[in-house]
């Protein structure tokens, strides 16, 4: 086995552990055992546990980036309220966050770790800095839009667990509804000529 898929089946793992038994009881032995990969190799793909956590992040923020920016065009039709917009994008980008249970509470698990701010915060902010971007100008100029969009992250990844967990349903009612808990949230924050932008 080459040594990127070898990386690659222990962050598979790592996942799945994570989201199964939380990242406090997360082992390199419960990877090993998840991943059926011999321990002595995990060392050859990461330092440590810190790191393979870190990695394993680094892999589903990716994901998520790569999702919110493959959208975001929707967000720049002129022909299309705002709102509107903003319903689809966060249609798609709520579809993503549902598609798989293992990895969005494995995300939500280290986003909300001292891992994440020791090991991760600096890369996750580089890595979404293009978003950040993208969405400036649907703004007010005073706006701290890396902010607005981090809250949008953590409303949307509370309620996407809840749904993964059972305590809320998985349907069209309450995808409105995180929708607009959001959108009532931020609308402050948005240009008085929104639909222009």
């Amino acid at each position: 086995m080459k040594q990127d898929e070898m990386r690659q089946k222990l962050i598979d793992g790592t996942i799945q552990v994570i989201a199964k038994e939380g990242l406090g009881e997360t082992t390199i032995k419960k990877v090993r055992v998840a991943s059926t990969i011999n321990e002595a190799y995990i060392y050859r793909c990461f330092k440590d546990k810190e790191d393979m956590f870190a990695k394993t992040f680094a892999f589903l923020d990716e994901k998520l980036f790569t999702v919110t920016m493959q959208h975001v065009e929707v967000m720049y039709i002129a022909e299309m309220p705002f709102e509107l917009r903003g319903r689809s994008y966060f249609s798609n980008v709520w579809s993503f966050l549902l598609s798989n249970r293992e990895e969005c509470l494995a995300y939500m698990q280290y986003f909300y770790s001292p891992y994440f701010v020791k090991c991760s915060v600096e890369d996750h902010q580089k890595r979404f800095l293009p978003l950040v971007t993208k969405f400036r100008d649907a703004f007010k100029e005073e706006a701290d839009v890396w902010m607005i969009l981090n809250h949008i992250l953590n409303v949307m990844l509370d309620f996407a667990v809840k749904v993964h967990n059972d305590q809320m349903p998985r349907n069209d009612d309450y995808a409105e509804h995180v929708f607009r808990v959001i959108y009532v949230a931020v609308k402050q924050y948005f240009r008085n000529d929104i639909d222009a932008v």
